[in-house]
């Protein structure tokens, strides 16, 4: 059963601070409601909350796969990742006999499942979950079970729908696969070493086809310092980034190459440990976050201007984040960096947030059905939200659909500009 459920009946538009300005969506108060990545041009955005995973275009709302989808939590994982083009994002399903969880694709416009399968083991109630995908949906990565509760890093392929095991450096402990780059080529994720410890892990494919594994650390008194997990990967699978560890520059972000080994992300002034959720093409734009669930801020690196907080980007772009509202949480961005996703907090609690930094990212706000122009339509759409909180209609941005929304709808009547 597929439906459209705007979270908490309806999405939230905080207005632009100027005409023509980026604009930012508070897609409703729902706890642990996390958005994920988004499409390339920003337009569609994938994720989950307790119920089930989701996606959101400005002309949809949130569209929840409930009844469908098996999100994240007791027992099972994954992430919702979605291609370049918004058509396909990774989900969770149940699958076979006895049913269990198992990672999917599913076709957004075709409304159709792909499970990628499993190994024919479980843990609890899972097979096999996705946490990282091509942008095309070719590869997927993530954890299968090869064994009961004998949890290990795969990539599955579309063209030969086979998982194959990525291994392990550390005998019979676990790991996950957790990025992968365009091509395919570089996957990170974790490998629990005998103490339980998450050292990050990288799989490169060599000349020969096969995955090399090397789990990352960097020289320390006596030992070598294991690095926390990685999570992130460049498109270009050059670089791999992963989360800060106190006793390294004082918990800066980092990311690895070949060529370089480790290297910090820039100097921490966050005062906490750093965490990278994305990476553009060629690793000149970092999406980071400080703290525990963003706790100490978010920011944007990129190779020109250093660490730049999401609120000093929002107002560089024309938005007005409403008053006690954080966008702590980020987890996702477009290829541009122009449109970032994730988590924000307020006064009332968390929404996902899509944050739209393009000067044109809404230039005809009262078209609310998208089909570039204002009409009756648009009319009918606006009065059957009549004095609702929020939505598509609150045109002015002030919390409720009422005469002044009304009175910027028919000032914009006819095609849009």
């Amino acid at each position: 059963m597929r439906l459209q459920h705007a979270l908490l009946a309806a999405t939230v538009l905080a207005a632009p601070a100027c005409a023509n300005a980026g604009e930012l969506f508070l897609l409703g108060l729902v706890p642990f409601s996390y958005a994920n990545n988004c499409s390339n041009d920003g337009r569609v955005v994938a994720g989950y909350d307790p119920q089930s995973y989701w996606y959101w275009t400005r002309e949809t709302g949130v569209v929840q796969l409930i009844g469908t989808t098996i999100p994240p939590g007791n027992g099972v994982g994954g992430q919702a990742c979605i291609t370049a083009d918004g058509s396909l994002m990774s989900v969770s399903t149940l699958q076979g006999d006895p049913q269990k969880a198992e990672g999917t694709i599913y076709d957004i416009q075709l409304t159709k499942f792909r499970s990628i399968g499993s190994l024919g083991f479980n843990c609890d109630i899972e097979r096999s979950s996705i946490w990282g995908m091509t942008p095309d949906a070719q590869m997927a990565v993530g954890l299968v079970e090869k064994g009961f509760c004998e949890a290990t890093a795969f990539r599955w392929d579309a063209t030969t729908n086979a998982i194959s095991d990525l291994g392990t450096l550390y005998f019979f402990k676990p790991t996950r696969a957790n990025a992968v780059s365009g091509n395919g080529g570089t996957i990170c994720g974790w490998n629990d070493d005998y103490s339980g410890y998450r050292q990050a892990a990288v799989w490169v494919r060599n000349a020969a086809g096969a995955y090399v594994q090397t789990n990352i650390s960097v020289p320390g008194a006596g030992a070598p310092l294991k690095m926390r997990e990685a999570g992130a990967v460049s498109g270009n699978g050059q670089w791999v980034y992963g989360i800060g560890r106190a006793s390294y520059n004082s918990g800066v972000a980092w990311r690895w190459s070949q060529a370089t080994g480790v290297q910090p992300i820039g100097v921490n002034s966050f005062g906490d440990v750093g965490y990278v959720v994305d990476a553009n093409y060629d690793g000149s734009r970092v999406l980071c976050f400080y703290g525990i669930m963003g706790s100490a801020g978010s920011a944007m690196w990129t190779t020109d201007r250093g660490y730049v907080p999401l609120s000093n980007l929002a107002a560089e772009a024309g938005v007005t984040i409403p008053d006690g509202w954080s966008l702590s949480l980020p987890l996702g961005m477009s290829e541009d960096g122009l449109t970032i996703v994730g988590t924000a907090f307020g006064p009332n609690g968390s929404s996902p947030f899509v944050l739209d930094l393009r000067s044109s990212g809404a230039p005809c706000p009262a078209d609310l059905n998208g089909d570039h122009q204002v009409a009756a339509q648009d009319l009918a759409a606006l009065l059957s939200q009549w004095g609702a909180a929020g939505g598509n209609a609150d045109l002015n941005g002030d919390g409720v659909v009422g005469p002044q929304d009304l009175s910027v709808l028919l000032g914009a009547w006819g095609p849009c500009p």
